[in-house]
């Protein structure tokens, strides 16, 4: 049996962690260079690799984002290392200070990441965790699957 969050919206699609309101635009970061980009295989090292490859955008002492931003990134790569056969893609910007911290998990998966009501032996609250610790989180599809996600902002 197809569960509705086992299909894949169209491409282009966006989902954002407020059903209730229409999809927010992302900004265009294609435009530019990520400040951090890093490629991972499906291997259970994945997650603490990818905090450690941050840590040039969150490494400094007392930044109010650094622990959200590790915690939202391990929660996604530990989903592609669990819920997929291949590894994928980091991406990150960092346009200090007036604009969100910026983080994409990416994978050639096309089922839709959902916050379960329950967990099993396995987990299952990865999702509830990245929406209570990040400002803004979504989905976007693509031909070669999906990203997901997550902005942070810096206290003014």
């Amino acid at each position: 049996m197809t569960h509705p969050h086992d299909r894949c919206p169209p491409p282009s699609t966006e989902l954002t962690n407020d059903e209730s309101s229409p999809p927010r635009v992302v900004p265009d970061h294609e435009s530019r260079t990520p400040d951090v980009e890093f490629d991972f295989v499906n291997d259970l090292a994945a997650p603490g690799q990818a905090r450690r490859a941050l840590w040039p955008l969150i490494g400094d002492e007392g930044d109010p984002i650094a622990s959200a931003v590790e915690v939202v990134a391990s929660e996604l790569v530990t989903n592609v290392v669990r819920h997929t056969s291949e590894g994928g893609t980091v991406r990150a910007w960092d346009p200090k200070p007036n604009l969100p911290f910026h983080l994409e998990v990416s994978d050639q998966d096309l089922h839709t990441p959902t916050q379960r009501e329950t967990a099993d032996e396995r987990g299952g609250f990865g999702m509830r965790i990245v929406a209570h610790m990040s400002d803004a989180w979504g989905v976007q599809w693509n031909a070669a699957g999906k990203t997901v996600w997550a902005e942070f902002n810096r206290p003014q």
